[in-house]
């Protein structure tokens, strides 16, 4: 008998083996390959000021889990789907660079993206440190080819995931609070209040959300006018 109900336990551990790899790999929550193609809505376009960040980062960890490397064709965004490559393009100087997104950020209302200290050389905005620039999806440069025989890349027909507004960072929670009340008051009731500790201080975020496309979050990023000044749209963004 008790052989009998030992041999019943190894046929169910090994069954349960393989449905728990397979498990492990559908949800599994590590970053996609920069070398596996991901792709964005074709019409995607975001106007707006980009900066550069270099030696007091190199090293260190980005949001994909990769060391950062001033010298590589990279960069930070707040949402774009990470191992993503895009097309930038200096609008004062026509310059433009492909680079892969691989962390996030700024966190700051008046930039839409950080580059490595390689892609703002090309661009030909190091001295200035800032520059206007227009982010659409990465087309390769088209080969010698008959045209016939070109074809388009394939295309998500949206981005869907967890996306937030962030309205405001504190050192003070007493000043969260505030702002929360102030939300609430607008009709915005759906807060809440991230805590960050860094090295030197703890940060309290407050942000709107959960949308579940940018599509939505982009409407109530709207809606909260001028009212709310310094806001911007954040996500993890998961791709179908």
């Amino acid at each position: 008998m008790i052989r009998c109900f030992f041999f019943v336990q190894l046929l169910l551990l090994m069954v349960a083996v393989p449905s728990f790899a397979q498990d492990k790999a559908q949800n599994g929550t590590e970053v996609a390959s920069v070398s596996e193609t991901i792709v964005i809505p074709a019409d995607y376009k975001e106007e707006g000021m980009a900066s550069w960040y270099g030696e007091k980062f190199q090293g260190k960890l980005t949001a994909s889990g990769e060391p950062y490397d001033m010298e590589r064709m990279t960069a930070a965004h707040n949402y774009l789907p990470l191992g993503v490559k895009v097309n930038v393009t200096n609008l004062s100087n026509k310059k433009k660079v492909a680079v892969i997104i691989n962390d996030r950020g700024p966190f700051v209302p008046d930039r839409i993206i950080d580059l490595s200290r390689a892609a703002a050389q090309k661009l030909g905005f190091i001295d200035a440190g800032k520059a206007k620039v227009l982010i659409e999806p990465y087309r390769p440069e088209p080969e010698t080819q008959p045209a016939e025989a070109a074809t388009s890349a394939p295309v998500y027909k949206k981005l869907y995931g967890a996306f937030y507004i962030q309205a405001g960072a504190y050192k003070v929670k007493a000043n969260a609070d505030r702002l929360i009340e102030r939300l609430n008051k607008a009709g915005f009731h759906n807060t809440r209040t991230v805590r960050v500790v860094t090295d030197s201080a703890q940060i309290f975020k407050v942000q709107l959300g959960m949308y579940k496309t940018l599509a939505n979050a982009r409407k109530a990023h709207i809606s909260l006018g001028k009212g709310f000044p310094g806001t911007f749209i954040l996500a993890d963004v998961i791709q179908d």
